[in-house]
């Protein structure tokens, strides 16, 4: 079992997609039956793989995935990458457990301390009863995974309001403190709770000042904590913006990335404008893509100094 190390750097390629992936094939009239999902996204792998020997040894790679491919996470733990598996019903505004207690716990027993990650869209604003709502089963997922030896993943959306006067989509970022200060609002009710993840996965933005303030809040609860920025399908310009947001700030550890790096060679080969062994060529490369964009925000600051 690797585990990862305070203060490196976290790479993690989420895969754990369902509906949204489901979606996308649809458009474009591929098949979108389960065997053929689990094939897409053994492709995604092994994409992967092809650029681990490219990734410094001072960093953490990691892949995010959904029940159902323990194949990947058997070949993951065996090639020293860090799993994160999906516990949360796809699709659903309130969060709800993707299965039974029982099964959850004995599906994150088999990946021998990884990660249980969860996600829940949430906001400051909320009725009172969809948060307890939501603490209740976040609670009883959380106990899960402790029991398993596992670890919380937390994936915080903030599900914006109109008066809010943020566009609701995936490439939002703010340089007027507006994301970050429902974030940090959010985490600090969800860490009232008692509740206080290993990781967190949120969106950044180009404001390093307001999330210096998430940073020191997540940090105050939980030292040894990290904060993962979340790709949401963006270019690699965006993604360089909304990585900025890390700037001096030690807890942004890393990213958890997906879309952005293999959806455009998955839906290619589906279309058969590519073979299955440039697709994954392509996937590693976007993927290191990727990495370059989150450092080069430290080259940027040494060069500075």
């Amino acid at each position: 079992m690797i585990k990862l190390v305070h203060q490196r750097p976290v790479y993690m390629v989420a895969f754990d997609h369902r509906r949204s992936h489901r979606r996308a094939l649809s458009v474009i009239g591929a098949n979108t039956g389960p065997a053929h999902l689990s094939e897409l996204k053994q492709i995604v792998w092994q994409g992967l793989k092809t650029a681990l020997p490219d990734v410094a040894e001072d960093a953490d790679v990691a892949v995010l995935i959904d029940r159902g491919n323990e194949r990947i996470g058997r070949e993951a733990d065996s090639a020293g990458v860090r799993v994160a598996l999906a516990l949360e019903e796809s699709g659903g505004d309130t969060l709800r457990p993707d299965a039974a207690a029982a099964v959850l716990r004995r599906e994150l027993l088999a990946l021998r301390g990884g990660f249980g990650k969860v996600l829940m869209r949430w906001h400051p604003g909320d009725l009172d009863t969809r948060k307890r709502r939501q603490l209740v089963a976040l609670r009883d997922i959380h106990d899960v995974i402790s029991d398993s030896g596992a670890e919380l993943l937390l994936e915080l959306l903030i599900h914006p309001r109109p008066h809010d006067g943020l566009d609701d989509s995936s490439s939002r970022l703010h340089t007027d403190g507006v994301l970050a200060g429902l974030q940090r609002a959010a985490a600090e009710e969800i860490l009232s709770s008692g509740i206080s993840p290993a990781l967190w996965k949120m969106e950044g933005h180009s404001n390093a000042q307001e999330a210096a303030r998430l940073d020191a809040l997540v940090a105050s609860a939980r030292p040894d904590t990290g904060i993962l920025i979340l790709g949401g399908g963006s270019d690699i310009g965006r993604l360089r913006q909304a990585f900025s947001c890390r700037d001096g700030n030690e807890h942004y550890r890393g990213f958890a990335v997906g879309r952005s790096i293999w959806q455009e060679p998955i839906l290619a080969l589906c279309n058969r404008e590519t073979a299955q062994t440039e697709a994954e060529a392509r996937i590693g490369d976007n993927f290191l893509a990727v990495v370059d964009a989150f450092e080069s925000a430290d080259r940027a600051r040494v060069g500075q100094c």
